[in-house]
């Protein structure tokens, strides 16, 4: 994976730098979480101050487009949206599974009455 900084400016007014970015690479689209990994070694940001904000593939390419915001201190990330934030710093949750798991030697449930 190649990380090219397209352009990158200071915003004073919200206290952090705006950066735009293409990735290349090799086979499937790198998750968010790899391609956050290597902006931050790349940038030489703070973990927790660095949020990437979005990833657009191009269609029939191994190239995708990013944007990248880097704030001065977590005070001025207050205005970020709590998602963005979550997703950032502690990754996406794992959805509960749908089956419930049962305690073996324990018999499936009646279906009503049908077939028995």
């Amino acid at each position: 994976m190649k990380i090219e900084i397209i352009s990158e400016r200071e915003n004073p007014l919200l206290n952090r730098r705006e950066i735009r970015f293409r990735v290349s690479y090799e086979g499937a689209t790198p998750r968010a979480t790899e391609i956050r990994k290597r902006l931050i070694s790349t940038l030489k940001s703070e973990d927790r101050l660095t949020i990437l904000d979005g990833i657009k593939p191009e269609f029939g390419r191994r190239i995708a487009s990013g944007y990248v915001k880097i704030y001065a201190d977590e005070e001025s990330m207050m205005i970020e949206p709590e998602h963005r934030i979550k997703k950032n710093l502690e990754g996406k949750e794992e959805r509960p599974n749908a089956k419930e798991e049962k305690p073996e030697g324990t018999k499936p449930e009646s279906n009503g009455g049908e077939n028995e």
